[in-house]
């Protein structure tokens, strides 16, 4: 069952709450379906305000998204964390976004497999992400796009593997019960995949330290009395491990 549009999101924050009632709205009577005026009324603004905000029926669909983005944007440059996990830590910030809004992400999901223009946006949107995440790392990194491509790689991977769970998520139906539990269970699972890719690609984006030369093999012998070449070079072959 689609959720009622509701004017204030789940996290509270009131820059979410006629989105959420607008998405709300758009997955319970269709996007086609449903008005700009419409949205508006449900929004609580008039027609002209929901388009001078928010631009289109296309756009309130994820115009969180432009609030998050511009938190990820300033959580990448003010955190104090090593670069990768700095990467790591604002994907995060997407996902527990998610997890704090769930009627409106379950919502937004169902609209997305309905509308294939809106499919088309949500590859945009996680480009957008992508695209901060590899701007970060070209400045973070050490030798200034010296591994511009293994950081494109980085990039994109962060996006894939936070994309898989929250796919995952989205489609898991909540159960009655302790839904912050298995949701933080979830969030932790995550986090743990993102130390675990950024640790492997740590060796590239780093540099690996220059194999190390193994330590050359001292032998002492002691001859008794003078010795010919041949002696002593035999004595070495002897006490060779």
């Amino acid at each position: 069952m689609t959720p009622p549009p509701s004017r204030q999101p789940d996290d509270g924050h009131p820059a979410d709450g006629p989105v959420a009632a607008a998405i709300g709205l758009l997955a319970k009577q269709g996007f086609d379906a449903t008005s700009v005026e419409e949205l508006a009324e449900a929004s609580g603004m008039s027609r002209s305000t929901f388009f001078r905000r928010f631009g289109s029926k296309e756009d309130v669909v994820f115009a969180d998204h432009e609030r998050i983005l511009r938190q990820v944007n300033d959580r990448l440059a003010e955190s104090r964390l090593e670069p990768l996990a700095t990467v790591a830590d604002a994907a995060m910030l997407v996902f527990e976004h998610h997890l704090r809004n769930p009627a409106t992400s379950r919502a937004r999901y169902g609209l997305l497999q309905a509308v294939p223009a809106l499919r088309d946006r949500e590859l945009v949107t996680s480009h957008r992400y992508e695209r901060a995440f590899l701007q970060f790392l070209n400045d973070a990194l050490p030798g200034k796009g010296q591994h511009e491509y293994k950081a494109v790689a980085f990039a994109a991977a962060v996006v894939a593997v936070h994309n898989a769970f929250l796919r995952q998520w989205l489609r898991t139906t909540p159960k009655a019960g302790d839904t912050a539990a298995a949701d933080r269970k979830r969030a932790t699972a995550l986090a743990a995949e993102l130390q675990a890719l950024a640790e492997t690609f740590r060796p590239a984006l780093f540099g690996s330290p220059a194999p190390s030369q193994p330590a050359p093999t001292v032998v002492v012998t002691v001859l008794p009395g003078p010795a010919d070449r041949e002696a002593i070079a035999q004595a070495v072959r002897d006490a060779l491990p």
